[in-house]
């Protein structure tokens, strides 16, 4: 907390001149100054009435962030003022449906997404200091304050509730006092083509959980060496999945696949293991985290005091506000400034204390349109907007923030985006503004959408990769081609009538799609979810797979 005492100079004069004349007793030839008293009744209210000027904060953690542009975008796409309420159902990542419930209504075969994504992308860390100084059009009008704060407030302090503030001259980050993050001055290794691989918590199952460091460099070396040996140069390693830590950290507890509970110690740090082994094989390694998404409230339960998310989910006055339930599982809201700095904290930790080649986040953003996620901030800080608006400026504001952490901690880390194929689905069920995001600088440097769609969808392929090519134009934001290996040899009852057997008939999609996302005159790129799907394949799908991969190699 600022404190400021000031006076102006015309209120000690005007009480001086006052008082001299009724109070000052001095003979005309004395040598000695005037003895001058000052009542204190008049003194104190001319101080009351003195304008009080903002003081710079002095903090040893703050580090300059590069100005961004003064005026946020217009929103592009805005869902309707009105939100429905949803069923909150949980979509997680598994080898069968990693991605977008796509429903067709059967009278009218309008398609229509009602569930997020569950590819991920990994989030980034800042140097000591985020900094999110962009003023913005629609979210100026989104107050700062929660009634029950005077001031800037902070996690530790229970009293305190912070909305995300708009432009802030800078802001100190407050997630661990005895923290500071420094630059890093590793030179990023990354490649004009990206060709990427996720690897996920699901894979660490099988090659990390109660193995040791030297079993689990085997067996990320040889997951490494297959990718190479495909032609691929990049891969999207999951370190954070549901608010924990595949790599030692301060701020989060350790990550469930160390040995199946989250929280407990990890023996040796996987994320440096994973480090040295793409680079000595001339991958670059991009950290892949769930900015939002936390664990179940019996998980949370167990882990340690110490951390940020378990102080929130224990104090009253932040439970239901930073950390929110939905669906069975937590969830953090990125309303409150407080959140999205241990976010960005979180982003800063990787960046500063290993040298990843990018930071990736996916597309867990709002779990839910239901108007009770956050009701009680949005009714009191609406300020006339939609809450559809409202929410798409809270997550702008939080993805600038994590790209100015990343790129003051490290200029040559690249930040990327992992969001739905669908355009239309990342702002009706989302608020993820994903038109900014590739047009406008100071979000990202790379766009990966998830066109897991096959050429015979209800949303096509060609279509899907052609909406993305033209958003990006222009922009100098690279485009990379996410696509759908787990659908490999298998019916996709999302598709539609003409598109549902597609995968099961044709064992060359993934190759054609990756020549077809090659002539677009933004082409940065293709990625594949997931390492499994392709190279330890279920067996009713393992001949199909086998076919599709000979002709990726051609």
């Amino acid at each position: 907390m600022r404190s400021r005492i000031f006076c102006r100079f015309w209120a000690f004069q005007a009480a001086a001149v006052l008082l001299l004349s009724s109070c000052a007793k001095v003979s005309d030839d004395s040598d000695q100054v005037p003895e001058i008293i000052f009542p204190a009744a008049e003194l104190t209210a001319k101080t009351e009435t003195a304008e009080i000027p903002e003081m710079p904060e002095i903090s040893s953690l703050i580090t300059e962030i590069p100005e961004e542009s003064e005026t946020a975008p217009e929103v592009t796409a805005e869902t309707s003022e009105t939100v429905t309420e949803a069923p909150e159902a949980e979509s997680e990542t598994t080898a069968e449906n990693p991605e977008a419930v796509l429903g067709v209504s059967e009278t009218s075969g309008q398609k229509s997404e009602t569930q997020t994504q569950t590819q991920g992308n990994e989030a980034q860390k800042t140097g000591g200091t985020v900094q999110d100084n962009t003023s913005q059009t629609a979210g100026n009008q989104v107050q700062t304050q929660d009634s029950a704060a005077q001031t800037h407030g902070t996690y530790i302090e229970s009293s305190k509730i912070t909305l995300q503030q708009e432009s802030p001259p800078e802001t100190t980050m407050k997630n661990d006092p005895s923290v500071s993050y420094g630059q890093n001055t590793y030179t990023a290794l990354n490649y004009t083509e990206q060709k990427g691989f996720w690897i996920t918590y699901l894979e660490y199952g099988s090659i990390l959980k109660n193995r040791s460091k030297q079993s689990f460099e085997r067996s990320i070396g040889q997951y490494f060496d297959n990718i190479a040996s495909l032609g691929f140069n990049t891969v999207y390693v999951q370190v954070r999945a549901f608010g924990d830590a595949y790599y030692d950290s301060k701020l989060y507890p350790s990550g469930e696949q160390f040995n199946g509970t989250i929280g407990t110690s990890n023996k040796f740090d996987a994320l440096q293991v994973m480090i040295d082994c793409a680079h000595e094989r001339g991958l670059s390694l991009h950290a892949w985290v769930n900015p939002m998404r936390l664990m179940y409230p019996s998980q949370i339960q167990s882990i340690d005091s110490s951390y940020p998310i378990k102080k929130w989910y224990d104090d009253s006055l932040t439970n239901g506000r930073y950390i929110v339930e939905s669906g069975g599982r937590l969830y953090l809201n990125p309303a409150y400034e407080d959140v999205t700095d241990l976010i960005a904290s979180g982003i800063a930790e990787i960046v500063s204390g290993y040298d990843v080649d990018g930071i990736q986040i996916d597309d867990y953003f709002y779990p839910t349109t239901a108007s009770s996620f956050d009701s009680a901030a949005y009714s009191a800080y609406g300020n006339g907007l939609s809450l559809s608006k409202w929410r798409t400026e809270n997550v702008n504001r939080m993805v600038r923030k994590l790209y100015s952490t990343i790129h003051s901690t490290n200029r040559s880390v690249v930040f990327g985006i992992s969001p739905q194929g669908s355009v239309e689905n990342n702002y009706n069920e989302l608020y993820a503004d994903v038109r900014t995001w590739c047009s406008q600088s100071g979000y990202c440097d790379y766009m990966l959408p998830q066109v897991y769609f096959g050429f015979d969808s209800v949303l096509p392929y060609a279509d899907i990769i052609s909406q993305w090519n033209d958003m990006v134009s222009g922009s100098g934001v690279k485009l990379v081609i996410g696509l759908a290996a787990y659908k490999i040899g298998a019916p996709d009852s999302y598709a539609g009538a003409a598109g549902k057997n597609e995968w099961v008939s044709n064992s060359d999609i993934i190759s054609r799609q990756m020549s077809l996302a090659k002539t677009l005159s933004n082409y940065g790129g293709v990625a594949l979810y997931r390492y499994d799907s392709l190279f330890n394949p279920s067996s009713d799908v393992a001949s199909q797979v086998s076919k599709e991969m000979k002709n990726i190699r051609k």
